[in-house]
């Protein structure tokens, strides 16, 4: 039950600890397609991804999570037009349910110049301010499906997708592997008593980072390319999810609407 989904990924942070700053962080999530979910998954989900321990041992707790999501108006005026629309397919059935409202956040990527250019990246990350806890680049979007749901009284988890990610964490950990034949024996790897202590950690950082680099020669600063900004900048009252199977009749950047009128290359020939 623990070898997959965001079980594994609980099982891998509670076996690190990480500074006292994280405590209480928030979350965000970051994808590009999005599943029929309910506040009790939500839940379930950030409890896994809230796990951790400081160093004093206490548990880091829960972390509030947003969601960044690209609005109809940044879909509308990116360097695609509504055609970018294509790259985030969720429906309204999943984008438009009441209780998502309170985890809606902008995508802002200017320091990265990617405000125009519409995301299809998987991302997952712990912060406070422009320090990470840890960042996961993965395949899963978030879904029953890519992350898993527990189940019968949480003795039961059932998951339906193969995924794969890189998690980042903030500092070495003795390698791993597997071994795809019958006879190949995998290696496992912990974090490791002296790497995961305070003197043994690095920092991870947003490319937004003003600290100083030379302070702590114990510790190397890692920046990590999170081509979002975060702290992410919640909606406002005005702002709308994009979804790709409503009709939007404002003309994007290229005097399109959506759904765009298409016309076969035969059908042309005919005419």
């Amino acid at each position: 039950m623990k070898k997959w989904g965001h079980m594994k990924l609980r099982t891998v942070l509670q076996e690190c600890t990480f500074d006292k700053e994280f405590r209480k962080s928030p979350l965000a999530y970051q994808f590009s397609s999005l599943g029929s979910l309910d506040e009790k998954w939500m839940a379930e989900l950030a409890y896994s991804m809230s796990s951790g321990y400081s160093d004093d041992k206490t548990p880091l707790g829960p972390g509030e999570p947003l969601i960044i999501w690209p609005t109809v108006e940044d879909v509308r005026c990116s360097i695609e037009g509504y055609a970018a629309g294509n790259a985030v397919p969720s429906p309204v059935k999943n984008v438009e349910k009441d209780f998502l409202k309170k985890y809606w956040a902008r995508w802002m990527a200017s320091h990265t110049g990617r405000c125009r250019a519409m995301p299809h990246i998987k991302t997952f990350t712990r912060y406070n301010g422009q320090k990470l806890a840890w960042f996961l680049l993965t395949s899963a979007n978030l879904s029953k499906a890519a992350w898993g749901a527990l189940q019968k009284n949480n003795s039961q988890f059932m998951i339906r997708s193969y995924e794969l990610g890189v998690l980042f964490l903030p500092y070495k950990t003795p390698s791993s592997g597997f071994s795809c034949t019958s006879n190949g024996v995998p290696s496992k790897g912990k974090c490791g008593q002296s790497e995961n202590s305070e003197a043994g950690r690095n920092k991870l950082v947003t490319l937004n980072w003003k600290g100083n680099r030379n302070t702590d020669s114990s510790s190397e600063v890692i920046t990590l390319p999170v081509p979002y900004e975060l702290p992410p900048q919640p909606y406002t009252t005005q702002d709308v999810p994009w979804s790709w199977d409503r009709r939007y009749t404002k003309k994007d950047v290229y005097g399109q609407v959506w759904p765009r009128q298409v016309q076969l290359y035969a059908a042309l020939k005919e005419s």
